[in-house]
């Protein structure tokens, strides 16, 4: 088990890449500390990690709020006394936003400044939220890895307006952060998929007419972030991997 005395911390580790990629580092022998708002979605990823002779807990916490944020590193530092690896995957695209309309794309002009700033604090904000508390814990350590979801709509011209901006925002974090930690023995990495098969996408491809969209798996996603803590070289950081970019 390549991740055996590891403690990582998933976001948005309630259904979806976040639930697969709790389950793949579980897999891998690490202590899992699963994230999300919702503790009945966190309480199923626990079980399922359990179940398999996993070990994990979970924290239910609003990781837009910074407070929240500490909270949570906080109390992870309080159980295991120290943070090994956060896989940075909360976001999301809600229903509100698209709901109802005839097509996917909102124009820049289109968006309201609520939406585009909910958008942007799901998004973007979280994962700097993540970083800002759990970079100092790992340069104390001299050790740590981190790995964001980005997405195939933050890496090439898209209509999905906000969403493509904070995805975007996401890969130049992680160039950031890497040239800043690299000194302090952190890899800082991103994978950013294109469509995968999780409960939100199948919800916005039937909100937009796309129930026969070919998608990718949320286990490929979580296996690559698998390797990205294992098998990645140590001078790879600042690195984003793209999945599924032919669907």
């Amino acid at each position: 088990m390549r991740l055996k005395d590891k403690v990582a911390i998933v976001t948005g580790a309630g259904k979806g890449i976040g639930r697969a990629a709790a389950l793949a580092a579980a897999a891998e022998g690490a202590t899992v500390v699963a994230v999300a708002r919702t503790q009945s979605d966190l309480d199923e990823t626990v079980r399922l990690i359990r179940e398999k002779g996993g070990t994990a807990s979970s924290l239910s916490r609003d990781l837009t709020c910074g407070e929240q944020a500490a909270s949570m590193v906080d109390s992870v530092l309080q159980m295991y006394g120290r943070i090994d690896i956060l896989i940075n995957n909360a976001g999301g695209y809600p229903k509100e936003i698209y709901e109802g309309r005839e097509h996917q794309a909102i124009r820049l002009w289109e968006w309201s400044e609520e939406q585009w700033d909910q958008i942007i604090r799901t998004n973007l904000r979280i994962p700097f939220l993540c970083m800002r508390h759990v970079i100092p814990v790992m340069i104390r350590q001299g050790s740590g890895k981190i790995v964001s979801v980005s997405s195939r709509m933050g890496r090439i011209a898209s209509q999905m307006g906000a969403y493509s901006v904070a995805k975007g925002g996401i890969v130049t974090m992680t160039k950031t952060a890497a040239i800043q930690t690299q000194e302090y023995g952190i890899q800082v990495n991103a994978v950013a998929p294109g469509m995968v098969d999780t409960p939100g996408q199948r919800v916005y491809n039937h909100s937009v007419g796309q129930d026969d969209a070919v998608m990718g798996s949320a286990d490929d996603v979580a296996r690559a972030i698998v390797y990205l803590l294992c098998d990645a070289p140590d001078v790879m950081t600042g690195q984003c991997i793209d999945l599924f970019t032919t669907l």
